[in-house]
């Protein structure tokens, strides 16, 4: 697969009231990837309603014969795989069904590896950790819950890559990719993603948190990020049948900009 420096464009009313514009960080005669911001939700479910919807976007599009998507040789809307709306990060398309069956079939077969980056408060001293708890879909709530009776099987692995003082930057692993998975086996192996609210009391971070002396100024104080920070950072294809590079979607600005701060003033006060 071959970058280039082409996009996709919605205007207001489709993804929130003000135009919106995705670069593609993938583009060749069978797929596309665009690098989903958090709280955009990949399509309608009972999860997400309320929340914008990126399928439905481009199936309007689709449907009004938009030059652009034709230009790009799209013939319908076929996605690869479900990434939840709380999370960022690359998130491909098939631009037909042949090209859909074949990443289905390898995301269903364990052959594509999916990597995030997560910031957290580590609650254990380990380094490398691993996570095979199988998850549920709760009954009443919009969540997911351990279950050995009910629930599917899934398995994450996690990597330490560097330290912030009190926070931590972690690689999750998996080729499974289940609702909510990357949030309950962090939780469950003692990892407290920044941001946080549903499986773990994840603080978001503020300037005034990390900073010493830090004046605060008029009005309420923004967090440096906030959303959810975890990032899927990578796509590794592992098939047998076709070579396909490795898809890449670096971190949203502000989640960068987060890392910066963090770095300069090591992660605060504690």
């Amino acid at each position: 697969m071959s970058s280039k420096k082409e996009f996709i464009s919605f205007p207001p009313g489709y993804l929130g009231s003000r135009p919106e514009k995705f670069p593609l960080i993938v583009n060749d005669d069978r797929f596309f990837a665009v690098n989903k911001p958090a709280g955009l939700a990949c399509f309608q479910h009972e999860w997400t309603l309320g929340k914008p919807d990126l399928s439905m976007a481009l199936r309007r599009e689709l449907l009004n014969e938009k030059p652009q998507l034709k230009a790009l040789g799209i013939e319908g809307l076929f996605r690869a795989y479900n990434l939840d709306a709380e999370l960022s990060g690359a998130l491909l398309f098939a631009k037909n069904e042949e090209s859909e069956t074949l990443i289905k079939n390898a995301v269903g077969s364990s052959q594509v590896v999916f990597r995030f980056h997560l910031l957290v408060r580590a609650e254990t001293e380990d380094r490398e950790i691993a996570c095979d708890l199988p998850l549920a879909k709760h009954f009443n709530n919009k969540r997911m819950f351990v279950s050995h009776r009910t629930g599917k099987k899934c398995e994450t692995r996690f990597r330490f890559l560097r330290s912030f003082g009190q926070y931590q930057l972690w690689e999750a692993e998996t080729t499974s990719l289940r609702a909510h998975q990357v949030r309950v086996h962090a939780a469950e192996r003692g990892l407290v993603i920044v941001g946080e609210d549903l499986y773990a009391d994840g603080d978001e971070i503020y300037l005034s948190r990390i900073k010493r002396d830090y004046m605060r100024g008029r009005g309420r104080e923004k967090p440096l990020y906030s959303s959810l920070c975890v990032h899927l950072v990578e796509l590794e294809f592992r098939l047998s049948e076709v070579e396909l590079s490795p898809i890449l979607a670096p971190l949203p600005s502000r989640f960068e900009t987060l890392l910066k701060r963090l770095d300069e003033y090591r992660g605060g006060r504690g």
